[in-house]
């Protein structure tokens, strides 16, 4: 097995495969590339975070997994949906909108530090905002998966 691709090797897929995301940020192991998808109907601006973990750090993937957020336009809840306020998502800030998309079960092994994010997080933020829209019209959450509590992703970068 591979082991964990450094932050250049993620900065190098990301430009290769998804030039339209911009690396706005990188110091060290860490980056923030913001971009744009489509997923169906409606174009959303995403910020995606990732640092690239040491070596000596013990791996927990729910606190080096990447963060994906949604910059615009804002994500809204559906009054009294049984899915909550918005479905898999993570609250992280003081907003009540404060969110990162909950793309993938840390447990199953899906994602991993020798991931990449263009290969993985990418598609599946925009599989996130297709299921979303979907979810905004028919109020059914199609995107599958389980949702874990915010406080299983603590200590996870912001």
């Amino acid at each position: 097995m591979r082991g964990p691709l450094t932050i250049v090797e993620q900065i190098e897929a990301m430009a290769a495969t998804w030039p339209s995301f911009r690396l706005v940020y990188h110091q060290a192991e860490q980056a923030i590339w913001h971009g744009e998808l489509c997923p169906l109907f409606q174009p959303f601006m995403v910020e995606v975070r990732y640092r690239a973990p040491l070596v000596v750090e013990a791996l927990n993937v729910r606190s080096i997994q990447p963060q994906v957020s949604v910059l615009s336009p804002q994500l809204r809840p559906r009054r009294h949906d049984a899915e909550g306020k918005l479905p898999h998502v993570y609250y992280v800030g003081d907003g009540p909108l404060d969110v990162i998309l909950c793309m993938f079960d840390p447990d199953s092994n899906e994602w991993s530090t020798s991931s990449s994010l263009a290969e993985t997080t990418i598609p599946w933020a925009a599989n996130w905002l297709a299921s979303y829209e979907g979810w905004r019209t028919t109020g059914e959450w199609t995107g599958g998966g389980r949702h874990l509590d915010v406080t299983q992703l603590e200590g996870a970068p912001r």
